[in-house]
Order: structure tokens, then C-alpha cells, then sequence
């Protein structure tokens, strides 16, 4: 029983749509559902075949970064191959006359140092040490020899144990080389007996070389890729904050450590601090690294994000041009009975002047035929008694417009005088164009009106003119807002303010020089126009003099009283203007009127 009420309710508020709306539903949903579906499989297929070629993307650019890390390390070892091998410098080592020959060692240190920075100079990234014995000590220099006894003394050597080749992490190492270096460690056996030990090699390999093959294996912005040894201590990364920023610093999560049973692993998703990540891990040749690179879900995705992003502003762009085609014909079909309601509301609101046009003599038609002829009646009831009133207020509208001062005229005439004996022919001929448009918006084509934007472009044509004739002294700010552009005002209500502040205000500087900021915004319905100066102010009563027309604009009768009093004539007496001033700051003038 509830459902057939739920059902009859809808029903009845179906019924009760205008006929607009029923055709513009049924003519939505006709397009929009097989919009919608398009659109999810298109996104569906797509996001598809876009995560198969990213993870593609992202284990190809990691094999072969993982490769050439493994070609550089192997090319490490072999140079320190030739240095393990090297039976003359092993022969300079051991030989016992250089115990007791000083001199002998003196001479030695030299040839060994020279081949030791034979051997490093071919790349920048890495540093040859050799460790010898502590009774050489004619040959340490600091540089490349050293005692054995240090690296016996050192954890790098301590943590090699019996492996052939150790690479010693960092954090091993001196301290001022810790964020460096990563060190790849031997031991040179004597000559006579490979299993007793002569001297320690130790080749320090730049970190930051290392990072910069690892970026290679990032294919995201966010992605990291770092090396781990089997003390779960972090050998190099790519990008340190990176590895940080996703929850890896410090202690690693188990998932995430070295693993001793597992040698490679293909990209598999995975968890991270409660987030979804991307993960591939291979072990490195040679090496007891681990090369593992993390890639959050949602930068690897984020291409397919922006392709979502793509389909629903198609769908929605299309759903709206459906919309919009759909409202043009179902408003065609429906024009004549909403013309008719339209009209109906523009009298409910105030507006009498609106008549209809009619050709037809149909149902419709009639209608149209009895609302005109009742506004007509309406209207010429209204209009006799409306006439007597505005004819009093129009002639003194038009006495005050009137007051037009033929100074500003004058002296822009002399000024063309004057540039013409100077033969500036472009001055003369912007100042003439700017006061012929000046004076069309004066005239206006009789109409007592203009647009804001029309009384903002006259102040623009006189601030030209003053511009020309005093260049460099004022600059003019405009700051409008667009919706307010339109409104409607009494003309030549802004150009006295713009020339009072100017006179009045900006003359009386010692430099003659200042700023013109005109402001202009809306707040509940009405409309605020600031024209403000950065001159010289005015004190209280100089102020009260400017309002009861004492003072008025120089060079011009159309003082800011006969504007205030305008402005309330048009919109009444809650309009008009309001000033605010200091003395020695300047002056800001604020007209308002509805918008």
C-alpha cells in the first residue's frame, strides 16, 4: 500500500511539471544513458590497456638500470683486480730490505702513489686506498697508504669477515665520508701465499653516482628506488626525502627489507603504512644488495586519473550540450505559452510596458489579444498620473545637466594651440580624438544616461587630455568589477570628482604629482564607485564647504553638489554621495546608486 502511494505521489508531481520540463527529462534521459554507458566502457578499456603499458614501462626502465648497476660494479671490481694482481706493487710492499732502508722507502712511496691515482683517474666517482704494514711508515702519506692497523681497527674492514669482496655501506665509514661514499673492500694476498693476507684495498665509489643510476629505475615522480644489503642497512637511494616522504626512513618495514630467499620478484602490489604501493626487488650480482623500487599506487595511476578526469568533462560537457540542445527546441515548442507567462511575471514585478506581438487568431492568440488591450488600458492610466510627477523632476534634471562649463573646452583648445607651434602633430592628434569622444558622451544623443562603463571611459578621454597637458603627473587606477559595467547612471557624474580630486587635491602638492584610483562593487544590490586621491585631504570644514557647494571643481560649475544631487533625484535620497578625507593623505569620494 506504501509503495502505490510513493508511486501515485511521484505520478502526481510528474503531473505537475510544466510541459517544459516533462520534454526536457524525457529528452535527458533519451541521450544520457547511452552517453553513460560509452563513456564507462571506453574508460574501462582504456584505463586497461594504459596500466598494462605503464607497469611495462616501469619494469623495463627498472632491468635496465638494475643492469648497468650491475655492469658498473662488476667494472669496479675488475679495476681492483688489477690492483690485487699486481705482483710488482706487491713485490715494493713486502720487500724486507725496506724495513731497514728508509731511503729506500721514501723512493717506493712515490711509485706507488703514482699508480694508485693511475688507476682512480679514469673516472671521478671513485678513491683508491691501500692499507700496508704499520713498519712501512716512511710510505703513509694520508692520502693513499695507510696503516694496516687502522683498517684492522675500522668496522668497514671488521664487517668484511672471510668474503672476497665487501661492499662496506656508508655508515661504516669515516664520518665527514658517510653521506659520500660506499666502499668496496679486499684483502691482497702475499705473493708466496694466496691465503695469508699482505695489505687491504679499499676503493671508496661515490653515492651520489649510485643515486643517479637508481633514478633511472624511478618512472614516477614519487617513486623511489633504493639499495639494501642483507643488514638491512639503506646503500644509496634515489632521492632521499622521496624515501622518507613514504614511511621508508629509519627502521624498514619487514615487507620491504632484504629478503635472503627471494633473488628477483616481478612489479606486485603491496602495502605500505595502510596505503597501496607498487613493488619490484632484484638482488645485484656480485654484491650483497638487494635493488628494490617502490611506486605509490596513485602516482603509477595517475595518468589513468587524468584520463577519468577527461571522461567525465566529456560526458558532462556533452550532457550539457544535450541540455542545451534539448531546452532550444522544447523552448520553441513551448515559446508562445512562456512568452505569455513571462510576461505575466514581468507585470507581478513592476514592469507594465510589456505587449505582446501577435499574428494568429488561435486559442493562444486570443489570449495574447486580451493581455495587450489590458495593459494598454492599464498603462494609460498609470502614465497620466505617472507624467505629472516626472515632468517636475525632468526639468530639474535638465537644468542641472545644463551647467555645462566651457573652461575645460578652453583650455584644451589652447593647449592644441600649443603643441601645434610646437609640431607635435601626435599629441595634438590624440587630444582632439579624446576630446571629441569626450564631448559625444557629454551629448550623448540627447539621452540623460550612460552605462558605467560609458562614464568610466569619459573619465578615461579627460585624464588623456590632462595627461598631454601636464605628462607624468598623474597616474589613474581602475579596479571595476565587470557585473556592474551595465548599470545605468546619470551622465557626467564621475569626470567633476576625477577633476575636484585633481584640482583640489593633487594640484595643491608640492610635486604636482599623484595617483587617481577609481573602485567599483556591488554589495546587496547596491552598486559603490570610489574615486580616490593621494593629495593633499581636507580638514572638517573645508569638507562640509565641498558638500554645500561652497567649493566647487575649478575650471568647472560641475561641482559635487550638483553630482550628489543628481544621483538622488534619479534613485532618491538613500543615494548619492559620502566622503571620507585626511588632511595631508587625501580624499576618497564613494558614489552610490542601486544597481
Amino acid at each position: 500500500m506504501k509503495i502505490r502511494e510513493k508511486y501515485n505521489a511521484c505520478k502526481q508531481r510528474f503531473k505537475n511539471l510544466s510541459l517544459k520540463k516533462k520534454l526536457l527529462l524525457f529528452y535527458t534521459a533519451l541521450f544520457l544513458l547511452p552517453l553513460l554507458l560509452i563513456s564507462i566502457i571506453i574508460y574501462v578499456e582504456v584505463s586497461q590497456s594504459m596500466t598494462e603499458k605503464i607497469q611495462f614501462s616501469a619494469t623495463q626502465g627498472y632491468e635496465q638500470a638494475k643492469s648497468y648497476l650491475e655492469y658498473k660494479i662488476l667494472e669496479m671490481i675488475q679495476r681492483t683486480d688489477v690492483v690485487v694482481t699486481n705482483n710488482s706493487l706487491r713485490k715494493q710492499i713486502e720487500d724486507s730490505e725496506l724495513l731497514s732502508d728508509l731511503h729506500r722507502q721514501l723512493a717506493q712511496k712515490e711509485s706507488i702513489r703514482s699508480y694508485l691515482q693511475s688507476v682512480e683517474s679514469s673516472t671521478q666517482s671513485i678513491r683508491i686506498k691501500i692499507y700496508i704494514s704499520d713498519k712501512l711508515q716512511m710510505l703513509f702519506d694520508g692520502d693513499y697508504i695507510f696503516p694496516l692497523s687502522e683498517a684492522d681497527g675500522a668496522l668497514w674492514y671488521q664487517k668484511k669477515g672471510m668474503q672476497k669482496v665487501y661492499f662496506a655501506p656508508g655508515i661504516y665509514l669515516e664520518k665527514e665520508k658517510q653521506d659520500k661514499y660506499v666502499a668496496l673492500v679486499r684483502d691482497i694476498p702475499k705473493e708466496n701465499n694466496y691465503r695469508e693476507r699482505s695489505c687491504v684495498l679499499r676503493m671508496d665509489i661515490g653515492i651520489e653516482e649510485l643515486g643517479n643510476i637508481l633514478q633511472n629505475a624511478t618512472p614516477t615522480e614519487q617513486a623511489v628506488t633504493y639499495l639494501v644489503n642483507r643488514e638491512n642497512i639503506v646503500v644509496a637511494v634515489s632521492d632521499r626525502q622521496k624515501l622518507e616522504a613514504l614511511g621508508l626512513s629509519g627502521s624498514l618495514p619487514p615487507d620491504f627489507c632484504y629478503n635472503r630467499y627471494v633473488d628477483e620478484s616481478e612489479l606486485a602490489q603491496m602495502k605500505l603504512n595502510q596505503e597501496n604501493v607498487y613493488c619490484i626487488r632484484n638482488k645485484i650480482r656480485n654484491t650483497d644488495w638487494e635493488m628494490i623500487t617502490v611506486i605509490p599506487k596513485t602516482d603509477m595511476l595517475s595518468g589513468i586519473v587524468r584520463l577519468q578526469t577527461i571522461v567525465a568533462g566529456l560526458m558532462i560537457l556533452f550532457w550539457l550540450l544535450t541540455i542545451a540542445g534539448g531546452t532550444m527546441i522544447i523552448s520553441w515548442i513551448v515559446k508562445r505559452i512562456s512568452l505569455l507567462n513571462d510576461s505575466f511575471n514581468q507585470v507581478k514585478a513592476g514592469d507594465t510596458k510589456v505587449y505582446l506581438p501577435n499574428d494568429t487568431k488561435d486559442e493562444i492568440g486570443v489570449l495574447y489579444d486580451n493581455y495587450n488591450e489590458m495593459m494598454a488600458h492599464t498603462n494609460q492610466l498609470m502614465d497620466e498620473k505617472y507624467h505629472m510627477g516626472i515632468h517636475l523632476k525632468s526639468a530639474e534634471l535638465k537644468a542641472l545637466q545644463s551647467q555645462i562649463n566651457p573652461h575645460f573646452l578652453y583650455n584644451t583648445l589652447e593647449m592644441v594651440n600649443w603643441l601645434a607651434y610646437g609640431g607635435r602633430a601626435e599629441d595634438i592628434h590624440t587630444a582632439v580624438i579624446s576630446l571629441s569622444k569626450y564631448y559625444r558622451l557629454i551629448l550623448n544623443k540627447g539621452r540623460d544616461t550612460l552605462t558605467l562603463s560609458e562614464e568610466l571611459a569619459h573619465v578615461g578621454y579627460y585624464i588623456k587630455i590632462q595627461d598631454i597637458r601636464f605628462p607624468g603627473k598623474i597616474t589613474y587606477k581602475k579596479e571595476v568589477e565587470e557585473g556592474i559595467l551595465a548599470s545605468i547612471v546619470p551622465k557626467i557624474i564621475l569626470q567633476p570628482l576625477v577633476e575636484n580630486a585633481i584640482q583640489h587635491g593633487i594640484w595643491e602638492k608640492k610635486d604636482k604629482k599623484g595617483v587617481i584610483c577609481i573602485r567599483g562593487y556591488e554589495e546587496n544590490g547596491t552598486v559603490y564607485v570610489q574615486v580616490s586621491d593621494d593629495g593633499v585631504g581636507m580638514d572638517a570644514q573645508t569638507l562640509s564647504h565641498v558638500m554645500d557647494g561652497t567649493i566647487a571643481s575649478s575650471g568647472s560649475s560641475y561641482g559635487v553638489k550638483n553630482v550628489h544631487a543628481r544621483l538622488q533625484l534619479m534613485f532618491g535620497e538613500a543615494y548619492g554621495l559620502s566622503f571620507e578625507s585626511q588632511k595631508g593623505e587625501g580624499t576618497c569620494v564613494t558614489v552610490r546608486f542601486p544597481k
